[in-house]
Formats: structure tokens, C-alpha cells, sequence
């Protein structure tokens, strides 16, 4: 759907990059749903070990006509260089 046309219905009203929140949260609010890449923590780890990782925000795509919805995920070069490092496409 990012070309503009939507592949069920061939519309191409679509509305793009509109942020997908998490209501469960009733300190932060109406905060977006974000993907995470994280290191995994070491079997023997240092009680001030602190993981890395990169994430990105979930936006969606909506066909205006029949209502199909995509997701995509921004910064997700910087994740995949962190799955690699993280040795997690193994």
C-alpha cells in the first residue's frame, strides 16, 4: 500500500502513516506500540548490565474503500544492523 494503491480492493484512497497507540498504559497514556530489536542478556551478567537495542514506531496504512490495514515498522535499518550484531538471525 505505500505505491498508493491498495492490493485487495485496487482503491487508492488510502490513508498512510497513522500512528497505532497502546491504551494500557494509564501512567504514560496513549504512548505508540514500537518494535524492538534487544540484546539478550548474558548468562553471567553484570548487576549493572543494561541491554542495546533499536526500535521503531508501528504506523499503519488504511484502505479508505474496504478497510485493509498494513503495518510498518520506521527505523528499521537500525534495527537489522542490531539483529545482525545480536547474532539473532541465527
Amino acid at each position: 500500500m505505500k505505491d498508493g494503491t491498495c492490493p485487495k480492493c485496487g482503491s487508492t484512497e488510502i490513508m498512510t502513516n497513522l500512528p497505532v497507540p497502546d491504551n494500557r498504559s494509564p501512567l504514560i497514556g496513549r504512548a505508540p506500540i514500537r518494535v524492538l530489536v534487544e540484546e539478550p542478556r548474558p548468562a553471567i551478567a553484570d548487576p549493572f548490565w543494561m541491554s542495546d537495542g533499536a526500535s521503531g514506531q508501528l504506523q499503519a496504512y488504511v484502505c479508505s474503500q474496504c478497510g485493509y490495514t498494513e503495518f510498518y515498522t520506521d527505523n528499521f535499518e537500525n534495527m537489522y544492523k542490531k539483529y545482525k550484531q545480536f547474532g539473532l538471525d541465527q
